[in-house]
């Protein structure tokens, strides 16, 4: 009975002892993680047809369920075609791209901002790789001492070059002591310094600097594709390793890299270690459309005022209406003309546009201002007589006399169009009139009022002054014509 208690005794010891030795080997790192600037896998796909170098588009293979499957390239992106043989590469700025199955079947068509600039082959290659910054951190559970190497190994064949692969990521021309890494703990420490071996370009080692031991529970994070870092966070971005293309797995479905984090001693044998994941899958097109609009209202101006009073960049213009009746938006009656001076109407036209191009105001004329019971009319304020316009804006606008009979408009604005003199100030001194209208089958127009340095301030006004001084042998009757305007926006 004793022999058995002694032999029990040491079974029991031995497994105490067992379990203690086992508790003392702690884990090295734990929550490991690799946070990646960019999730959009690089494009790269081959044309499905030739293309000339005029071209403005270039058709490429779209295989789903393949390594040629749903290459996207969104817009502004830079497309790089490589050259074929006795032909050159052309680097394009992409427009768009077409939705799945167009032109035909596994194909779509990329856009560009301008022509191609090179023939090339159907099998061409067109990529454009996206570079991202790796955040790999982790927490320290055991203190890691000088000369201890953590060693972080990315997925794929470690190709140094430029150009996406599709079973991992490249490392875009790393040098082997690299400047664009970062090894710091949160508190702003920098604890080792990263190297890349030449015959291992798919692996960074980074040595915990000399003098410095990493606690354990300390939280370290190493920089890939970056330059300054606070607090671990990286602040000065240069992303440096190029995605991976998209793989075989549905769109909309991300692909897992799995990226090896260990930690080696000073004799470069490994401790511990373990396995975290990237995962990279397409972007999310967001789009949404603000409808183009404009308002372009015509408003009478009272009888009795001032011009510049009216409209404030009308400085010049100090008429004062004296047709004896208001104006209204859709009729301007120019009273009893006589007395060898002027009458003056106006209307105020206003224009609010969101065209990134501005607006134009012109003008139109249905003909003379005429008696149509006897066919006499009031000479053009622009010709002197009756031809109408022979271009556009052709005859210009001519200064006009008190009592030299004469019918006309003239605007002021802000935006009142400097490609023709329409002059400033008063009827019958700078100002200039124009009767703009049409013979035969010509659609010439008078152009009033332009705004062309983007979307225009709202309410942009411009007063349209109407003229008509009549000599003392014109006869009496009532004389008409009609103004026709249009406010153009553009986008």
């Amino acid at each position: 009975m004793t022999r058995l208690f002694g032999k029990l005794s040491i079974t029991v010891l031995f497994l105490l002892c067992l379990g203690f030795f086992s508790a003392q080997k702690a884990q090295a790192i734990f929550n490991a993680s690799d946070t990646i600037s960019t999730s959009r896998p690089s494009a790269a796909a081959p044309l499905d047809a030739p293309s000339a170098a005029t071209d403005a588009f270039v058709t490429v293979k779209d295989l789903p369920a393949t390594l040629n499957s749903s290459a996207l390239w969104l817009a502004s992106d830079s497309a790089f075609l490589f050259p074929d043989v006795g032909q050159s590469a052309s680097t394009v700025i992409v427009a768009s791209m077409s939705a799945s199955n167009i032109p035909s079947s596994n194909e779509r068509n990329v856009y560009f901002t301008t022509s191609v600039g090179a023939a090339h082959h159907a099998g061409t290659t067109m990529i454009t790789p996206i570079t991202a910054v790796h955040t790999i951190k982790f927490v320290t559970q055991a203190a890691l001492s000088t000369g201890y190497k953590i060693q972080i190994v990315f997925p794929g064949d470690g190709s140094n070059s430029a150009s996406p692969s599709a079973s991992g990521f490249t490392f875009n021309n790393e040098a082997t002591t690299p400047t664009d890494t970062t090894c710091y703990d949160v508190t702003d420490a920098q604890v080792c310094g990263g190297t890349v071996a030449s015959n291992q370009l798919n692996t960074y080692t980074f040595t915990v600097s000399p003098g410095t031991t990493i606690a354990g529970g300390r939280t370290i994070m190493i920089n890939i594709g970056c330059t300054a870092q606070t607090s671990g966070v990286c602040t000065t971005a240069a992303p440096r390793l190029v995605n991976p293309t998209k793989g075989a797995s549905a769109s909309g479905t991300a692909d897992n890299w799995k990226i090896l984090v260990s930690i080696l001693d000073g004799s470069s044998n490994t401790i511990e270690s373990t396995k975290t994941v990237a995962a990279t899958i397409e972007s999310v097109q967001v789009q949404g459309t603000i409808e183009p609009y404009i308002t372009f209202t015509i408003a009478g101006v009272n009888d009795g005022t001032t011009i510049s009073a009216d409209n404030s960049s009308c400085t010049s213009d100090t008429d004062i209406t004296n047709a004896g009746i208001n104006a209204s938006a859709t009729f301007v009656n120019m009273g009893d003309i006589g007395g060898a001076g002027f009458n003056i109407a106006a209307q105020d036209l206003t224009v609010t546009t969101n065209g990134t191009g501005g607006y134009v105001i012109t003008a139109t004329s249905s003909g003379e201002f005429i008696n149509p019971a006897t066919g006499i009319f009031f000479p053009d304020a622009n010709t002197g007589s009756s031809t109408g316009l022979t271009a556009i804006d052709t005859p210009i606008p001519a200064v006009v006399s008190a009592g030299i009979t004469s019918f006309g408009i003239h605007p002021c604005g802000a935006d009142v169009y400097a490609g023709i003199t329409w002059g400033a100030g008063t009827t019958g001194g700078a100002a200039r009139y124009s009767n703009p209208w049409n013979s035969g089958v010509n659609s010439y127009y008078a152009t009033l009022a332009s705004y062309a340095a983007g979307i225009p301030p709202a309410s942009r006004k411009t007063t349209v002054e109407y003229e008509a001084t009549a000599a003392t042998s014109v006869p009496a009757g009532i004389y008409r014509t009609a103004l026709t305007y249009v406010a153009t926006p553009a986008f």
